[in-house]
């Protein structure tokens, strides 16, 4: 014989008191130590130590699922396929509305609307309290069966606010929550509240496109423009800056527009040329300015 258990603490929930008290009827029933139940658990292959055992059926804290479910099939009749799952049942069930009832001030704890990766973070962690504090393994699970398998890691990333989640993985971790009690019961009424949650969030942390550093758009005209005058205005006043000596060779290009424009018969073939010789020399108004012409044109054919 073992050493007898201690009682539950007096102010333990009653769902925790129950469960505890159907472990430890469990182990009673089988006859069997905490030691013996561990190495039935290996012989099942859901192997777990006796202090593990122990813990569980302490009432102090809320085992993990899959603890309570070998610690039901190594006390229950081991020639008994169903007798093992009525117990895992049993303990499955008292372990949902205990894990409830631990979550039970984090479910009703109001969350400020913040559209925030955090903020996401607060109300999936309040949607998973609602659902019984389902494990990160149980989500993972029930995720792949929704159709988007989340990894443990990353719900754990996700719960934690520290990344935002993708469209499929919120849907799909939004699923789980709504199976994570049971067929017919609904966890989430507003998927696509939260989902629009999520693209407000995304949309935000989005950043911008960056400014062009350099050319000339429309937008952006009057506004360099402006500065362009305002600096003038500012040289002018310290007396830096003359109108009368007019534009230097680094005002070629302002505001990305060439204003000091190449000399026409750049574009002109030789017939064009000869034209525009015969005509400027015909109008010229004295012999000077038809000879710097001519020398001009003679220059551009090179």
């Amino acid at each position: 014989m073992g050493r007898r258990a201690k009682p539950v603490a007096a102010g333990t929930g009653p769902h925790m008191r129950a469960l505890a008290a159907a472990l430890r009827e469990m182990k009673a029933h089988s006859g069997l130590t905490y030691a013996n139940l561990a190495k039935r658990t290996e012989e099942l292959k859901v192997g777990h130590g006796a202090a593990t055992l122990s813990r569980a059926a302490a009432g102090t804290h809320l085992p993990r699922l899959k603890t309570v479910k070998a610690f039901a099939r190594a006390a229950a009749d081991r020639d008994s396929r169903q007798a093992q799952l009525r117990a895992v049942e049993r303990v499955e069930a008292l372990w949902t509305a205990t894990a409830v009832e631990r979550a039970a001030p984090l479910a009703t704890r109001p969350v400020r609307r913040q559209r925030s990766t955090a903020g996401l973070a607060r109300r999936l962690v309040q949607l998973r309290a609602q659902a019984g504090q389902p494990t990160l393994t149980r989500l993972q699970e029930l995720s792949a069966a929704a159709g988007h398998r989340v990894p443990r890691s990353t719900l754990h990333l996700i719960l934690g606010g520290r990344v935002l989640p993708t469209r499929d993985q919120l849907a799909a971790l939004l699923a789980a929550l709504d199976a994570a009690l049971g067929p017919g019961r609904v966890v989430v009424w507003d998927h696509w509240k939260l989902l629009e949650f999520r693209d407000a969030v995304e949309q935000r942390l989005r950043p911008g496109l960056p400014k062009p550093a350099y050319g000339c758009l429309d937008d952006q005209l009057g506004e360099i423009q402006y500065r362009r005058e305002q600096k003038e205005a500012i040289l002018r006043k310290v007396g830096k800056l003359n109108d009368e000596d007019g534009d230097s060779e680094d005002d070629e290009y302002r505001l990305g527009i060439p204003y000091n424009t190449p000399p026409p018969w750049e574009a002109m073939d030789d017939d064009e040329l000869a034209a525009w010789e015969q005509e400027a020399l015909a109008d010229g108004p004295d012999e000077n300015s038809g000879n710097r012409l001519a020398e001009m044109v003679r220059r551009a054919r090179g």
